[in-house]
């Protein structure tokens, strides 16, 4: 287990996050759904997958992982999943198409203290696939929800 080096946050890379310690550092947004009694942003330490890193704001885009269905996810096919760390690589995942979240890559570093993984043996989806990450990406810009700060 180590934390991330800043070099390390690309797209299709897959890094697990303290929430907590993401919003106490400022500077991410979400397009979660928030009602007067809900607020759908995933909490507490939670897996992301980076689907685009704008190089100028230095700024990622990623969206939470889940271990089983729900209503606006979609499964990760097994056969574009690497790294051999935990059951990464043999538990069903999901992302959700209706939250997205755009974060500092600076903040990630700082938050990214328990993932599993260690620096040459990170988890990844669709790595250097630009089409795929792509296409999840651009759910964003289908979200009904605003970015609002997580």
């Amino acid at each position: 287990m180590s934390r991330f080096d800043v070099s390390e946050l690309v797209p299709g890379i897959v890094v697990r996050l303290d929430t907590r310690r993401l919003r106490a550092l400022g500077g991410s947004e979400t397009n979660a759904q928030r009602t007067d009694t809900e607020d759908r942003a995933v909490t507490e330490t939670h897996d992301f997958l980076i689907v685009a890193r704008d190089a100028k704001s230095d700024v990622c885009l990623a969206v939470p992982l889940f271990a089983r269905s729900s209503p606006g996810s979609a499964p990760l096919v097994a056969t574009k999943r690497a790294g051999d760390v935990g059951s990464w690589l043999t538990e069903d995942v999901h992302y959700s198409r209706w939250q997205h979240w755009r974060m500092p890559a600076s903040a990630m570093v700082d938050a990214s203290d328990s993932d599993p993984g260690d620096e040459g043996n990170r988890r990844s989806f669709a790595l250097g696939d630009a089409d795929i990450l792509q296409d999840l990406a651009n759910w964003a810009t289908r979200n009904r929800c605003a970015f609002r700060t997580a």
